[in-house]
């Protein structure tokens, strides 16, 4: 049996009811279906994982690798949830995957941050000096901060993404918000 929906029904969807409809029939091999899906949610997960990284080409890497790793376990999303909810998760378990194959050291002492970012900006009056500030702290501190504070993540939920205790966690969020304070300072 074929399910045909007009363009009109499609309109008068919810985003969250057309996104089930695009998964059901991505589920059953839809490739277009899985497409729509990647052109409405791809400059979100972008900008997150330009976030995360802080590399445009790692960002671009990191999208198409969650778009992979979405296509691969679409049958595990529960469409109770948002779908552009679960494809944040799988990018910020590839973005720490990708601190974690970096090795990149997440926790310093603040004067090692003093020595390596000596050129923060004094103000940040506006959200594009606040983008340069998060780009420029450490890795473990601004995924954090990225998590908790951008995306609205638990520490409970950030602890278990990145594979870190929870206290590592309010950690690396106070000394983030503190790097950021103190580059707004001067």
């Amino acid at each position: 049996m074929v399910l045909e929906i007009s363009q009109q029904d499609i309109r008068q969807m919810s985003s969250k009811d057309e996104d089930k409809l695009w998964v059901a029939a991505a589920r059953n091999g839809c490739v277009r279906s899985f497409e729509k899906l990647y052109l409405k949610n791809h400059k979100r997960i972008y900008l997150f994982a330009k976030r995360m990284s802080n590399s445009t080409s790692d960002a671009e890497d990191i999208v198409q690798d969650t778009f992979v790793k979405a296509w691969q376990k679409l049958a595990s999303f529960r469409v109770q949830s948002l779908f552009h909810t679960w494809l944040r998760t799988i990018a910020s378990r590839v973005c720490i995957d990708r601190l974690r194959v970096k090795n990149v050291a997440v926790w310093q002492q603040s004067s090692e941050y003093q020595d390596i970012y000596p050129s923060m900006t004094s103000q940040a009056d506006t959200s594009h000096d606040l983008e340069r500030m998060i780009r420029r702290l450490p890795d473990g501190a601004r995924s954090v901060f990225v998590l908790h504070d951008i995306e609205g993540f638990k520490h409970q939920e950030i602890s278990e993404l990145a594979g870190i205790a929870l206290g590592t966690s309010k950690a690396q969020l106070h000394r983030a918000r503190k790097l950021l304070r103190d580059s707004m300072k001067g």
